[in-house]
């Protein structure tokens, strides 16, 4: 995808979120599984709205990802996206255990998100310090945006803070969009034809 040079950074970041919307929506629809499927369309919906109000609607003075609107691109984006992604996968099969297994799910995830070999390594990783190191995850997750998204490996204390706080809410939400009408074992159920 090939942007307008000329167009404002507001316009440009809102035509990026679109096109990413658009392009992991349509992977999630086809996934065969409709638990799968019904999860990873919610996330990029929820992805989407995310990326709107931090990147275009919070104009708070230590706003990480705003603060870097000059960097994005549609690299960024697609990374936002993606680490959104790994980051709801992970917390969901860590907290529904009996009903998820992360070797199940990420099959999925890596699909939909296209993940190159180094992108699933890093969700590997991400994943089993989740599992092991649970203290440490959400340090380690807010450390790895900043890496993985701007590339920058120093974080201000605020910027430290204001990601912690975008994963806490982004999670929150999209559980909360995600079985605000139909149940998590609902969802469940009717994946597996019961």
């Amino acid at each position: 995808m090939m942007l307008e040079l000329n167009l404002k950074k507001d316009e440009r970041c809102k035509v990026l979120i679109e096109y990413c919307k658009t392009y992991f929506l349509e992977r999630a629809y086809e996934l065969d599984n409709e638990f799968y499927s019904a999860f990873y369309v919610q996330c990029a919906e929820s992805t989407a709205a995310d990326a709107y109000e931090t990147f275009l609607e919070t104009p708070m003075e230590h706003n990480y990802f705003r603060s870097n609107l000059n960097r994005l691109d549609e690299t960024v984006m697609v990374r936002f996206f993606k680490l959104v992604a790994i980051y709801h996968t992970i917390r969901v099969v860590r907290r529904r255990k009996k009903d998820l297994t992360w070797d199940n799910v990420k099959e999925a995830m890596f699909w939909v998100y296209d993940l190159d070999e180094s992108e699933k390594e890093m969700a590997e990783i991400l994943q089993r310090c989740a599992f092991i190191y649970q203290a440490g995850f959400q340090d380690l997750f807010i450390k790895t945006t900043a890496r993985y998204i701007f590339g920058d490996k120093v974080l201000t204390a605020f910027s430290f803070a204001f990601i912690g706080n975008f994963w806490y809410n982004s999670y929150s939400s999209f559980m909360g969009s995600f079985t605000g009408y139909v149940p998590f074992h609902v969802r469940m159920e009717r994946a597996m034809g019961q």
